[in-house]
């Protein structure tokens, strides 16, 4: 049997409820119509939520039937409401439709067939709009409990909405990330291009693998799925994007081939170390075995040959000791440590170093709350060598350096800058293989140390935007190399 649909007339006149009743009457059964005379008692049955439909007049005595709507709509009224008046007065259409009436209807023209296709229509596009609130409102827990990053934009950049994911993943508050553009989160703008090419060319996309920016100029590498979606409220397409971080991955993998190819130095190292020491240990035996012989002791000119030649074995002995050293996994000395402390430490012990050549450094830390747990001899060791190749990288004045130091996730990122002419990119990939150098008399071993320090504290160092940029973990207590 079809469910009786329960109509609730709110009207202060009641000739308005008989004449209505009337048109109920020549109706089929499927309508029962029901009559409260007043605004507070009609206000007390929306509330209740009792009816599924509800004829408003616009006079109702205390207040208008607009006035009943908007305080209705206020209060979560879901159920569709039709406004009633005795004239066609279009100022009060236009003003009942704009604060969410569902028809209009005029009295004086009202008839049976108009009375019940304007409730058919009215339910049908109420429980459409319902719909779409359920289904928003389910969409809006996802989009705000989501952990992972979820932004909507477009595809001229502007952004729509963040979630709280990604305001914490990129470091803004809402009102700033608000100004900014999709342009400033891909640090690649040619990945920004080829992201929106292939999103635009099939409508959704896939764990499209790039890098994204946060505020504090932290490089993550990401996986992002995205689709095009159209927004009916503002009539234009926006793209709903998922960012998931994969930087944690790319790192272990990174650090897994590190890690091989330290494993492969050592090996070469400790080999070719061998290889070169017997032959230099035989070269020097002769050499002072010459030196001793009288013939060519009184000889100035042989001698001083020979002291060449040894002079060169030495540094050859010397350069493979250095090697070796740098190729080494050696023992950590831990100890909890602030690092604030120790970069000012480390630049105070460099302090002749920076006002020989003039150097102005500025310094912008980071104060954590909390020791991390490193070699200090190593770090301050890194932190000397990659300062001293910026020194001797700046030709021209004003020599500077800047020394940052940021919490990035669970990481302490340390970032040194200089106004030098920086690392050539077609070098980012080599300079920290060993003997690898752009300037004379460097044997090319000191940021390939530098690195292997890092990587036995669990932590990296990489080049970003012309810095070089070390991280060490915060939270350390697993199994460090040694």
């Amino acid at each position: 049997m079809k469910q009786e649909i329960l109509v609730l007339l709110i009207d202060d006149d009641e000739d308005d409820y008989i004449l209505t009743k009337g048109i109920f009457d020549q109706l089929a059964d499927s309508y029962s119509l029901s009559w409260v005379n007043s605004y507070d008692k009609g206000i007390s049955a929306i509330l209740k939520r009792q009816f599924d439909v509800y004829l408003v007049d616009y006079r109702l005595g205390k207040g208008t039937g607009i006035d009943l709507l908007n305080e209705a709509i206020r209060s979560g009224c879901e159920q569709p409401i039709i406004m009633l008046t005795g004239n066609g007065d279009i100022s009060i259409d236009q003003q009942a439709m704009d604060s969410g009436a569902a028809d209009y209807l005029i009295k004086d023209r009202i008839e049976p067939s108009l009375v019940d296709r304007s409730i058919r229509y009215s339910l049908k596009q109420a429980n459409t709009l319902k719909a779409l609130k359920d289904s928003e409102r389910k969409y809006k827990t996802i989009f705000e409990q989501a952990n992972d990053p979820i932004l909507v934009s477009d595809y001229s950049g502007r952004i729509h909405d963040i979630n709280n994911g990604g305001l914490k993943f990129f470091g803004y508050e809402r009102s700033e990330f608000m100004t900014l553009t999709d342009k400033d989160l891909f640090h690649n703008a040619a990945e920004r291009e080829r992201f929106r090419e292939l999103l635009e060319g099939s409508g959704s996309l896939r764990d499209f693998e790039c890098e994204l920016v946060s505020k504090n100029g932290g490089v993550y590498y990401c996986s992002i799925s995205s689709f095009i979606q159209m927004d009916l409220i503002n009539f234009t397409e926006v793209y709903h994007t998922i960012i998931r971080d994969l930087s944690y991955r790319k790192g272990i993998e990174d650090q897994s081939v590190t890690l091989g190819k330290m494993a492969i130095s050592e090996h070469i190292a400790k080999g070719l170390g061998q290889e070169i020491r017997d032959p230099l240990t035989a070269i020097n035996l002769v050499l002072d075995e010459l030196a001793s012989q009288e013939e060519i002791s009184e000889n100035e000119s042989v001698q001083a040959y020979l002291e060449i030649i040894k002079g060169n074995c030495d540094r050859v002995t010397g350069l493979m000791q250095n090697f070796i050293s740098s190729t080494e996994t050696k023992t950590l000395n831990l100890q909890r440590c602030d690092i604030a402390e120790l970069i000012e430490e480390s630049i105070s012990e460099m302090e002749d170093l920076l006002v020989g050549h003039h150097i102005k450094l500025s310094l912008d830390l980071f104060r954590l709350d909390k020791k991390i747990l490193l070699d200090k001899l190593k770090i301050k060791d890194v932190l000397r060598s990659i300062v001293k190749n910026a020194v001797e990288a700046m030709q021209q004045y004003p020599k500077l350096i800047h020394i940052s130091g940021a919490l990035s996730q669970d990481r302490y990122e340390i970032s040194i800058a200089d106004n030098g002419p920086g690392v050539d990119p077609k070098y980012q990939d080599q300079i920290f293989e060993p003997f690898f150098t752009t300037k004379k008399r460097a044997n090319g071993l000191g940021l390939t140390h530098a690195q292997r320090v890092l990587t036995t504290h669990n932590g990296n160092l990489r080049v970003s935007n012309g810095s070089f940029v070390l991280q060490l973990p915060i939270e350390n207590e697993i199994s460090l190399w040694s």
